[in-house]
């Protein structure tokens, strides 16, 4: 059971640590250029279409140029290097106190639902509790502890060293059932004790995230007997052969320096000693199965397990290192430039969780929003502007309508959440700050229909129960669909559009 100790005010990881920063790939607009006659990149076309980028990506792909081989490694291990940097920040006993913090191998979840007044990451979410484990399988296996839940939303959601997601648990993944699974490293081969379900582990860096529906502030109480039955114990410490955990162990060995933050902005920003810190997350972490032939080349310019390139490389191959930074950030801001579909001013991506060899995407997803979900897990429409393309502005009055049967189809939740344009929630008489199924007071019209006022004024005392308040000045709305139905998967059902209210 989580120790009072280890309850961290998580809340919002949805964007620093979760894909739910998804209004970042609608407002970067990105000129990234190429030169039809060779395969790197310049500034002489702007890049305007996936197809565009793909045709790039072949290029670089089968390029033997060093500055392409490094764009090629910058992106491919881009993933890898946020995960490394995220699993040393956050479980370092001596980085500040910040959202995500606890040992290696432990479950450190959240108590309370955020407010206007938490400002820690953007685009903070108030439908669900966080739970996280940041875990580091080399030297054994972790025994998980899941309790049964039927009566709400819940989800584990685990992810290797480079990003995939590679299986899940909860209402979806294990119908929400009660059960003990071994977490096993890639290396790992012994017996399977009785009655656990094993989880075969790719990478021996994995972490998981455990979303629990909260139905108000008054079902919190609720939700903390459900964390409260939780665990995640080494399998030595769970057969009673050592009191000691890894964590414990490997705590002397912990460097008192803070580690970087495991923010976008620091990657580039390191220089070609990133080809070094990649070639040492390589060393513990099995390739992904497309990985091997990619690889092999980023071996003939000294990027490798082990390697140190800003050592070893010769004058030429670290000029090719630095362009291959360069050009890799751009060509990763233009594929979250071109990320999405766009329907009702809404902007959704279902190209999340399992990237295969789509090496960009999977970086574009990285640095767009860590930890993304798959699409059948949850989908997170996003709109910046009204129904006539304009941007939001609280000197208006907005309304969504939802004509009768046509809510978003979830077999989860859906709510609308409140962001002002510094992406945070919004302070204001009601303290609400989303808006969706499990609104105490949400009204239906009679005919079955849904209407969701937007605007910074009450709309008067009988439509208050559906208003969603807005700032006075700019502000954005996401949708959140968690277990979206086929239609919303395949395009059959998309957000209606947000409209001025007469």
């Amino acid at each position: 059971m989580a120790s009072e100790s280890q309850i961290i005010k998580i809340g919002s990881l949805v964007v620093l640590l979760v894909m739910l920063s998804l209004v970042s790939s609608y407002s970067i607009f990105y000129s990234q250029t190429v030169d039809g006659a060779t395969t790197t990149t310049n500034s002489n076309i702007t890049i305007t279409s996936s197809q565009e980028l793909d045709t790039i990506m072949s290029q670089i792909s089968n390029s033997d140029k060093p500055e392409d081989i490094a764009t090629l490694a910058y992106m491919w291990g881009y993933p890898l290097i946020t995960a490394q940097r995220s699993f040393d920040y956050f479980t370092n006993p001596n980085t500040p106190h910040v959202i995500g913090q606890g040992p290696a191998n432990e479950i450190n979840c959240a108590s309370q639902l955020v407010n206007a007044s938490f400002t820690d990451v953007v685009t903070p979410n108030d439908d669900t509790l966080y739970c996280q484990s940041w875990m580091d399988l080399t030297k054994e296996p972790l025994v998980l502890n899941v309790p049964s839940v039927q009566d709400r939303y819940i989800t584990f959601e685990f992810l290797d060293a480079y990003t995939n997601d590679y299986t899940y648990l909860g209402t979806r993944g294990s119908g929400g059932s009660e059960g003990t699974y071994l977490i096993a490293g890639p290396n790992w081969d012994g017996q399977v004790p009785e009655d656990m379900t094993k989880i075969w582990t790719p990478t021996n860096l994995a972490w998981v995230l455990n979303r629990i529906l909260v139905k108000g502030d008054s079902d919190l109480p609720n939700v903390h007997a459900i964390q409260d039955k939780l665990s995640l114990t080494p399998l030595s410490v769970f057969e009673g052969k050592t009191t000691t955990t890894t964590a414990q162990l490997d705590e002397k060995a912990v460097s008192s320096q803070v580690p970087i933050k495991p923010q976008p902005a620091n990657i580039p920003t390191t220089g070609i000693k990133l080809y070094d810190e990649l070639g040492q997350a390589m060393t513990k972490n099995p390739l992904n199965p497309p990985d091997p032939g990619l690889v092999a080349k980023l071996a003939n310019i000294g990027i490798g397990p082990g390697k140190t390139p800003s050592v070893e490389a010769n004058d030429t191959i670290k000029t090719a290192l630095e362009t291959g930074i360069q050009e890799g950030e751009k060509l990763i801001d233009s594929r979250i430039a071109n990320i999405g579909t766009v329907v009702n001013g809404w902007s959704y991506n279902t190209q999340t969780g399992i990237y295969g060899n789509d090496y960009l995407t999977r970086a574009a997803i990285t640095k767009l929003g860590f930890g993304a979900n798959i699409p059948q897990e949850a989908i997170y429409p996003t709109t910046l502007t009204d129904s006539q393309g304009k941007p939001y502005n609280g000197a208006n009055k907005y309304a969504v309508h939802f004509d009768p049967g046509q809510t978003p189809p979830v077999d989860g939740f859906w709510s609308f959440t409140m962001y002002n344009e510094e992406k945070y929630f919004y302070e204001n008489p009601l303290n609400r700050y989303s808006i969706g199924e499990y609104t105490d007071g949400l009204k239906t019209n009679t005919d079955g229909s849904l209407d969701i006022y937007i605007q910074n004024q009450s709309p008067g005392v009988d439509k208050k129960s559906n208003w969603l308040p807005s700032p006075a000045d700019g502000f954005f709305m996401i949708l959140r669909m968690y277990l979206p139905a086929e239609q919303v998967l395949n395009g059959t059902w998309t957000p209606p559009p947000v409209n001025i209210a007469g």
